[in-house]
């Protein structure tokens, strides 16, 4: 899986971290799959280096060296490429004879040789992780090996220091799919999570005390002559690698990662809305209920980060300062729970279950060609697109009829309809003229404005009738207050709906 030829394809690592808790290695330990397999044990000192302005980090790499006994490993990899649940990244090796980093192994590889350049003489050690590892190789079906590597441990930057204790599953070769079968395996005996923070961002976030940060969603680039069955497993997997990019931030508590982490779930629901008539509707039906429940947890935090971050601020000139620091305690209060719920549901049980699950079922039926029933290989992506654009914009347009009366539950499931449509468009629009597509898309995003300001409106005064139903009087008039806010931002988003509406269905649809 890795190597260092300059004339070589790009060397990549695939591998799936787990977070364990205690007690959980022992019990695994003892598991099937790893009794009689013979271990390897290694003290891997591993120092990170990069320039004082961050070159390496700025670029999405890393570099370190590594001292297992009297080896050392100089060893840059990329950022994951967020492809799926699997973190799959570029990676580099050389043995090295000193502890510090030869830049001029970089320097013979294409895609490292400008950074090389910018950062000779300039690298600087930033932090350190001393682990202790045990291996094993495993081979599973179909001839896929995994290397599983239990690590335990600690990371240290400066003054501040982390512990280690993470199983990681790296493909050696074969295919993911049995990888992603060992881990929802494995899960079933013991809890852990999926944790896909690596090493290197673990210690850049102890040295500077934040991490990398939410991760926006990348949609997947569809060749045009792309497989239907690849099509889904692409744009489903990249739902996924954008829902697992956020974990971090989300545990860290960033209300942005949290946001991305509802919008990648929605995207993943949204796919196996579009694709069901094609997929085993029964597995895809039980997939989606998964997903909405956890997405309830995510929206409900969400909606709370939104009344304290910044709907308070924006109703701020309507309230007095009594009211607002009542509705700011109140709803500080209510998002602590709501976030505290958002953590325990990503650290629990289901939610590393659904996702290995969904992981799974896309790998083994896209590898024995079921993911779209027999022949799927054969049967092309854009055969598919004009019927699936058809059946989210009729049911978008369906939705949609006399807009200006809908009632505000209705105009929430127009919203949700709409999103779909988006979602599809912007998935599957490629190989379309892009002034056409354009105009499509612009149109689908006013309304798309005007629906969400509605929602948001809605959801403000939900929230703050509730905190009145739930606190003392002394909060009925601030509530009270905020609820006539809403209902004014309300009515101003709504103006012009009915021709916003009627100008996206004006448009030509441009997949026919």
């Amino acid at each position: 899986m890795k190597h260092a030829d300059p004339n070589a394809d790009v060397p990549r690592e695939v591998e799936l971290k787990l977070h364990l808790p205690p007690g959980s290695r022992a019990i695994l330990e003892a598991s099937s799959y790893f009794v009689g397999a013979e271990s390897t044990q290694q003290h891997l000192v591993t120092t990170y280096f990069d320039t004082a302005e961050g070159l390496l980090d700025g670029a999405g790499l890393t570099l370190r060296v590594r001292r297992s006994g009297d080896a050392l490993t100089q060893t840059v990899k990329s950022r994951a490429a967020g492809r799926s649940v699997a973190s799959d990244r570029s990676e580099w090796e050389w043995p090295i004879r000193q502890d510090h980093p030869d830049s001029g192994c970089l320097a013979g590889v294409k895609e490292l040789a400008g950074i090389a350049k910018a950062i000779d003489g300039r690298l600087q050690p930033l932090f350190v992780s001393d682990i202790r590892r045990s291996t094993r190789l495993l081979h599973l079906e179909g001839g896929t090996i995994v290397e599983a590597a239990f690590d335990e441990g600690c990371i240290v930057a400066g003054v501040g220091r982390e512990p280690v204790s993470e199983l990681e599953l790296e493909l050696k070769g074969g295919h993911v799919g049995p990888l992603y079968q060992l881990a929802a395996d494995l899960h079933a005996l013991a809890p852990f999570w999926i944790s896909p923070e690596s090493k290197a961002s673990r210690g850049w976030r102890l040295q500077r005390g934040r991490g990398d940060g939410a991760q926006k969603a990348h949609a997947p680039r569809l060749g045009r002559n792309i497989g239907a069955a690849e099509a889904v497993h692409d744009i489903i997997g990249a739902g996924l690698g954008h829902l697992i990019a956020n974990i971090g931030p989300t545990l860290q508590g960033d209300p942005e990662g949290l946001h991305q982490m509802r919008v990648a779930m929605r995207g993943c629901r949204a796919a196996l809305r579009l694709f069901m008539p094609y997929l085993d509707a029964v597995v895809a039906r039980e997939l989606n209920a998964e997903f909405r429940r956890f997405g309830h947890t995510l929206g409900v935090a969400r909606d709370w980060d939104v009344f304290v971050l910044e709907t308070l601020s924006a109703a701020s000139t309507g309230l007095s300062a009594n009211q607002l620091q009542a509705l700011q305690h109140a709803g500080q209060r209510e998002r602590r729970k709501a976030n505290s719920a958002v953590k325990e549901a990503v650290q629990g049980h289901d939610f590393t279950e659904v996702i290995l699950r969904l992981a799974g079922w896309l790998e083994a039926e896209l590898a024995k060609s079921r993911l779209f029933g027999d022949g799927c290989k054969e049967h092309g992506a854009q055969s598919l697109v004009p019927e699936v654009l058809d059946r989210a914009a009729s049911r978008t347009r369906k939705r949609a009829r006399h807009a200006g009366r809908l009632s505000a539950e209705d105009r929430h499931l127009l919203r949700k309809s709409l999103k779909r449509l988006s979602y599809a468009v912007g998935h599957l629009a490629g190989p379309y003229r892009r002034r056409t597509v354009k105009t499509y898309r612009t149109r689908c995003a006013t309304l798309q404005r005007k629906l969400g300001a509605a929602n948001d409106a809605a959801v403000t005064r939900r929230l703050a009738v509730g905190l009145v139903a739930d606190e003392d009087p002394a909060l009925a008039e601030a509530g009270g207050a905020l609820a006539s806010w809403s209902d004014r931002q309300s009515r101003k988003a709504l103006k012009g709906l009915g021709r916003a509406t009627a100008k996206l269905f004006e448009a030509r649809r441009f997949w026919v």
